[in-house]
């Protein structure tokens, strides 16, 4: 969920749809897992992969509506379509008129759509609901940033950690960070997360996956490969190295003694990170 800035509309109608987009992918995944057709959704994300493919902004706009209204429709809630749809019309004077500034490469877009798709089609409920959320959020930190929005905060530090909060999946260098988002040098934004976290910028991000990836392994019954690269992870034995390092057990042990069908044993809470 957004956290930082300032409650401004972009903020306020980017959050609601990400509650009503996360709660449709949270029941379309429901109901492919009982055996609902999936063929529309499937067909509209290769119309989405074909319309980024050729370039098409104005076919992409149209594809990407396309795409989260055959999950909502998939998630076969009385009403759902007419929320839906209201929150969407708030949103295109955004959406519309930024996309090509946003994703000068549509592939990126089109891939940012992935994590939803497979985990609805694989009936994951859990992974749906966050993939899903997760990706408004994301689009909106870009539409933020394009318009400069004041629902972004101004704080280095704090514009760092936001984005983080949207980008776990990526590969994000403090180079890249720095530069690019919260508009200082490398070596002061390093200074700023040991001042204000007590650890150094590579051990956050790892402390952020870690935390994600606990979440994710008690709520969802994903394989722990692809769990991995939800958190940003391209190596599964190097994600299971370091969870072993944060939790004192393998990513399946975990799942195994804490999950539904564990023990039963009280999971350990996460260690906070002090925002």
């Amino acid at each position: 969920m957004i956290q930082p800035g300032n409650l401004t509309p972009m903020r306020a109608e980017t959050e609601m749809r990400a509650a009503i987009d996360g709660f449709a992918a949270r029941y379309a995944a429901r109901r492919a897992a009982e055996g609902a057709d999936k063929r529309p959704l499937l067909y509209a994300f290769r119309q989405l992969q074909q319309a980024a493919a050729e370039g098409d902004y104005r076919r992409m706009a149209e594809a990407d509506r396309e795409l989260h209204l055959a999950i909502v429709r998939l998630a076969g809630v009385d009403g759902l379509i007419e929320v839906w749809e209201s929150a969407a019309r708030v949103q295109e004077r955004f959406r519309v008129e930024s996309i090509r500034v946003c994703w000068p490469d549509l592939n990126v877009l089109f891939e940012a759509h992935r994590p939803i798709v497979d985990a609805v089609c694989v009936g994951d409920q859990v992974l749906a609901e966050d993939a899903a959320r997760s990706h408004l959020d994301a689009v909106w930190y870009r539409l933020a940033e394009l318009k400069g929005d004041a629902s972004l905060p101004d704080d280095p530090l704090a514009r760092a950690c936001t984005y983080l909060d949207f980008h776990l999946q990526e590969s994000i260098r403090l180079s890249f960070l720095a530069k690019y988002v919260a508009r200082t040098s490398p070596g002061h934004l390093s200074r700023l997360f040991r001042q204000a976290h007590g650890m150094s910028y590579t051990d956050y991000l790892r402390e952020l996956r870690m935390q994600k990836a606990a979440r994710l392994l008690l709520g969802s019954s994903q394989p722990v490969g692809r769990i991995a690269g939800v958190v940003g992870y391209r190596d599964a034995s190097r994600f299971a190295q370091h969870f072993r390092r944060r939790y004192g057990l393998s990513p399946r042990a975990y799942r195994q003694r804490f999950g539904k069908s564990g023990s039963g044993e009280s999971c350990p809470p996460p260690t906070p990170v002090n925002r």
